[in-house]
């Protein structure tokens, strides 16, 4: 029998470094600058502008979700970047009040949290550690449920002696 020259783990090897280099599709984001930033022009970031964006990071576009327009947007970002997951928190921290997002709550661990609001609309910044060093950024805005107005439902309650006697 003959053997082919070409063994089987070489094509295995080429497979495999196609199928990862082809799911490296992440694209390079431009850091934003709210109004309120010192020092030089504005810098917008396609297709959102009203979240700070860090200086070296990259969308994941297959995981990121983004309807509506730059200031009005509902979804999430999925970006990479270089930068510290302690790093990413206190940039999110200091930089989401400059543009106009108020803190609502933060929960610094191993996933941070940061929670915030801005005219009807709430964001979450979720960030994890890489284990290969930098950070995974999440961000989910979307419009606040309106919760005022809304009456709640009654409740009925009765004594437990009550319900027994029923019984």
């Amino acid at each position: 029998m003959k053997r082919s020259p070409f063994p089987a783990s070489i094509a295995a090897i080429i497979c495999i470094l196609a199928f990862v280099g082809g799911c490296a599709q992440n694209e390079r984001l431009s850091p934003t600058q709210s109004a309120r930033t010192p020092g030089g022009t504005a810098q917008m970031f396609n297709p959102v502008s009203d979240v700070p964006i860090p200086k070296d990071a990259e969308l994941d576009a297959e995981r990121s979700l983004i309807l509506s327009e730059k200031n009005d947007w509902t979804g999430r970002l999925f970006m990479i970047s270089t930068i510290s997951a302690t790093e990413a928190y206190t940039f999110f921290t200091a930089e989401m009040p400059r543009f106009e997002w108020s803190p609502i709550m933060t929960v610094q661990s191993a996933v941070s949290v940061l929670t915030f609001t801005r005219t009807g609309r709430a964001a979450t910044v979720q960030i994890e550690r890489r284990a290969l060093g930098g950070s995974l950024i999440t961000i989910t805005v979307a419009h606040a449920q309106d919760t005022v107005g809304i009456p709640a439902s009654p409740v009925q309650s009765r004594p437990v002696d009550e319900q027994l006697r029923r019984n």
